[in-house]
């Protein structure tokens, strides 16, 4: 059939949704589109046909493609440059390593103390992981319940190969998980009173600034005085 014009967007944050039905829903397409203008709605999943399929299984698409990806890692990829599986696939670079502290060892009285712990901990980690091969990035989610850091390897032989080592141990009498990260988990913890007051802000900062706008004259209210 006839492509339709219609796009999905994902944000990271729901209140994006609620800003992005208020400013874009029937805007222009493009300054100089013309007629052409953009119809924006929530988006619904809804069952099509009468034949309800329940899905059992515990994984997404995403983890069933990490999971095919790494069983393809663990045998047969390039340990040149590029880094990519026979095929042409890239590899896995990203772990997930889950149960690495408690969110309580890394907060201080002070920002100070909460600082030199997540470095600490940032430390002793990279000179584990570079054990393995070299590591680009670590992140720590200092506030996730579950402990987790990301580490981010040049190479998918480093990364297979840090899982291997990491999985099963134990540190600090906590059992580290490590997995592949799939691509799409997000382990931020937010504290949903802080970004809705930053949210507030910022919708009070819009609405000065339209406040401040000078309003075209065909579009000013007017005002009949009585005669």
């Amino acid at each position: 059939g006839r492509l339709k014009g219609d796009a999905s967007v994902c944000y990271a944050r729901a209140e994006s949704v609620d800003m992005a039905l208020q400013f874009l829903d029937d805007s222009p397409f493009r300054a100089d589109s013309g007629m052409d203008r953009i119809n924006v709605q929530r988006a619904k999943f809804e069952q099509h046909g009468q034949q309800f399929q329940k899905n059992t299984s515990r994984f997404s698409n995403a983890q069933r493609k990490v999971a095919r990806l790494a069983a393809l890692q663990a045998v047969d990829w390039d340990e040149g440059e590029n880094g990519r599986i026979t095929g042409g696939k890239k590899g896995l670079r990203i772990i997930v390593l889950k149960s690495m502290f408690h969110p309580d060892e890394l907060v201080g009285n002070g920002s100070d103390k909460e600082d030199r712990a997540l470095l600490e901990l940032e430390r002793d980690v990279r000179s584990e992981c570079e054990k393995y091969g070299v590591v680009e990035k670590i992140t720590v989610f200092s506030k996730n319940p579950s402990g987790v850091m990301i580490v981010k390897f040049s190479q998918p032989g480093a990364a297979s190969d840090a899982i291997s080592e990491y999985h099963g141990r134990t540190r600090k009498g906590r059992k580290i998980a490590a997995s592949f990260w799939d691509g799409v988990t997000d382990y931020t913890v937010r504290d949903v009173e802080i970004e809705q007051k930053e949210m507030d802000q910022r919708l009070d900062e819009f609405g000065s600034w339209l406040e401040s706008q000078e309003v075209p004259e065909e579009f000013q209210l007017k005002v009949q005085e009585d005669s």
